[in-house]
């Protein structure tokens, strides 16, 4: 009677954890996201002059984490910006998020845009020559596998078995649509997508259209700033947040 005991509780201990594993874990409250309606199309909250349509949109307040030197030759860099405020809007079967954040110095340049940008092929990217040049850049990562009751992927640009999809704009180049499936794979999908940035004041104001996401989605944030040489890695960055 004791063994049988012992192998129905060692049974139902399994299952138990079984169970555990296979049900998300519900998200603290200070990591969920709030998505508004709007009765706006996602072009119009793509413009400047949408700022009446932005002010009836709940800001939520996001901490950001700044990532350790990444090479031996990296310059220390302080916390300069330390918070960004997200906006989320549901409109048209859009999700149009604005990601606003303080940054005394406006890093930016007129390039030449690339037209028709190839998607990333290179097994080992090459340095830049270009080493003098950094700017202020911001972006937007979510799976690429959707679901609620997904795995949430690896912060570090997810892996093999869970990629993410990067919505990242940058200063001088504009928007950029890119994928990753670990640490070192991120890669250009050769796509844009809508997106505006406009700096007052100080202030970044960054507005970009992604697709529908449904509930349970986490997304996450990242920030680059131009006068502290961030490039690639090294960056400002969000844990991950659960879209509501």
């Amino acid at each position: 009677m004791t063994l049988r005991f012992f192998i129905l509780a060692l049974a139902l201990q399994a299952l138990t954890a079984a169970t555990l594993a296979q049900t998300p874990a519900a998200p603290p409250p200070g990591q969920i996201l709030h998505a508004t309606p709007s009765g706006a199309t996602s072009d119009r909250l793509l413009k400047g002059s949408a700022t009446a349509e932005w002010a009836e949109i709940p800001a939520k307040r996001i901490s950001l984490n700044r990532t350790p030197p990444l090479f031996d030759t990296d310059e220390p860099a302080s916390p300069e910006i330390s918070t960004a405020d997200v906006r989320i809007a549901r409109t048209a079967g859009k999700l149009v998020v604005q990601l606003s954040w303080r940054d005394v110095t406006q890093d930016t340049a007129a390039l030449t845009q690339v037209p028709n940008t190839p998607p990333e092929t290179r097994f080992r990217k090459v340095q830049t020559v270009a080493d003098d040049r950094f700017f202020d850049a911001a972006a937007v990562m979510f799976p690429a596998k959707s679901g609620s009751d997904a795995m949430t992927p690896s912060l570090q640009m997810g892996d093999a078995e869970h990629p993410v999809e990067i919505y990242y704009w940058n200063a001088a180049r504009g928007p950029l649509l890119m994928e990753a499936q670990g640490r070192g794979t991120t890669r250009r999908t050769g796509q844009s997508f809508p997106a505006s940035a406009a700096y007052q004041n100080g202030n970044w104001i960054v507005t970009f259209e992604l697709p529908e996401l449904s509930a349970g989605t986490p997304m996450a944030f990242a920030v680059w700033n131009g006068s502290q040489k961030d490039r690639d890695g090294r960056k400002y960055f969000s844990i991950w947040q659960v879209l509501e």
